[in-house]
């Protein structure tokens, strides 16, 4: 991390609170902001440049196969470096709460009806199971009435990127508009996950209607936040003028650490995604229809309704080490509450230095919370897995002597939420191996 950010960066104090011990002690790069969106865009294939500048942006599904099931979404950036410490090490960011806020800017009109109609909420995570066909051998019911408002992260393709992606910038492939440049997989900036392997995936057909040119299986795509409001029930229409919440899911170690690599790069890039249904089945829709229509939101155009704000509270440890035993003042004190502890010592008794719990981004004063290897598999395929904390790299090593260490030959993946697991290369052994771990700061 680059020095003098303690200077530029301090000035407040907000309570700290790890373990169930809080402190008022300034730690130098706390921030606590509320942001506007820096360029919103309603990325729908047919809004034909204008998706930049309307004053609402519906969010909705269509099940005709020339398209994406999340046909209509909604593209948020912001540019923090005015607010927050950029050009950090991503692992010195530590997050206490990332929060959107979003409202209902319009409802519809039933043209034959003059019937002004909402959609329906939905608090709960809904399976891609329950949107597939009823005579689909994976079909599962919804429990419940109405389809969930999620936010995912965000990928880019065709050479954009958070920086270079603006609300002037063209929804799918660049040149003339046909029915190529609006099919399943092809815009330019779209909603992501992470895959297995850790790398950030389009998901706006993840519920898997094909046609010629796609023939990818459905699988389960978990939203990083539900959106949630007030006084409405499950079920219930949504008034128009209503404010939903999004806080996200900050307890997975990939969604904290694209956070905080997007603070660290000054853009953090969000995407409002819902699978409320516009009765698209066939080319020609109605756009009314399904359970209660679909929402739009209130773009930082609109002059109804409050735009998007971001929510953003947290924390850039500094570089500064007065004692000099290797910890970072500002972790020490947001830890210990002062500086007190040196790197040796294991308050917790799980076998982890202090030094080695920094390193490893986890918690000096819980036992639960260490680097703890599970091994596996078979003597010439053995397995580790291990838990993982945001922002640090992972490496796996081996050697027959304990002395001299090498690059051990496998795949590391990421099967479950906050957990890694590697797989070495199938080989048979001519000597004795040891297996170890490396972790260090992003």
């Amino acid at each position: 991390m680059r020095s003098g950010i303690s200077s530029r960066w301090g000035g407040a104090i907000y309570p700290v609170c790890v373990a169930g011990f809080c402190t008022a002690a300034l730690i130098a790069g706390e921030f606590k902001v509320q942001l506007g969106s820096s360029m919103d865009k309603w990325m729908y294939p047919f809004e034909f440049g204008t998706g930049g500048s309307r004053p609402v942006a519906p969010t909705f599904a269509s099940f005709d196969p020339r398209f994406d099931t999340r046909d209509a979404e909604f593209l948020l950036g912001w540019q923090t470096q005015s607010v927050i410490p950029t050009n950090g090490v991503p692992s010195r960011y530590v997050l206490k709460r990332v929060r959107l806020n979003l409202t209902v800017g319009r409802d519809l009109v039933n043209n034959a009806t003059g019937e002004r109609v909402t959609f329906l909420y939905d608090p709960s995570f809904d399976s891609y199971k329950t949107h597939l066909s009823p005579q689909d051998p994976s079909y599962q019911p919804d429990p419940d009435d109405g389809r969930p408002v999620e936010i995912f992260g965000v990928g880019f393709r065709n050479g954009f990127d958070a920086v270079g992606y603006t609300e002037d910038s063209p929804f799918g492939v660049v040149g003339a508009f046909t029915s190529n440049t609006i099919s399943i997989g092809t815009r330019n900036s779209f909603a992501a996950v992470f895959n297995p392997k850790g790398e950030l995936i389009d998901v706006a057909n993840h519920v898997g209607q094909a046609n010629a040119a796609w023939t990818q299986p459905p699988f389960e795509a978990r939203p990083w936040a539900v959106g949630q409001t007030v006084g409405v029930g499950s079920g219930e229409s949504v008034p128009l003028g209503s404010t939903f919440t999004f806080d996200l899911d900050l307890s997975d170690p990939q969604i904290a650490g694209y956070v905080a690599r997007s603070l660290a790069s000054g853009r953090l890039s969000l995407m409002v995604s819902s699978l409320s249904p516009a009765k698209q089945v066939t080319p020609g829709g109605t756009g009314l229809g399904g359970s209660g229509a679909y929402p739009q939101w209130s773009t930082r155009e609109d002059n109804l309704f409050p735009g998007p704000v971001l929510e953003v509270e947290g924390l850039v440890l500094g570089d500064t080490d007065a004692d000099a035993d290797g910890l970072p003042d500002d972790w020490e004190r947001l830890t210990f509450g002062n500086l007190d502890p040196g790197a040796s010592g294991d308050p917790d008794g799980d076998g982890s230095t202090n030094l080695a719990e920094w390193a490893a981004g986890t918690d000096p004063l819980s036992a639960v919370q260490v680097l703890k290897l599970t091994f596996g598999g078979t003597e010439n395929r053995p397995t580790i897995q291990f838990p993982i904390r945001p922002n640090r790299i992972y490496s796996i090593e081996r050697s027959t002597d304990l002395k001299t260490w090498v690059a051990a030959p496998g795949e590391l993946t990421y099967p479950t939420t906050g957990v890694a697991a590697w797989t070495a290369t199938n080989e048979t052994p001519s000597e004795a191996r040891f297996l170890r771990v490396r972790v260090s700061p992003e």
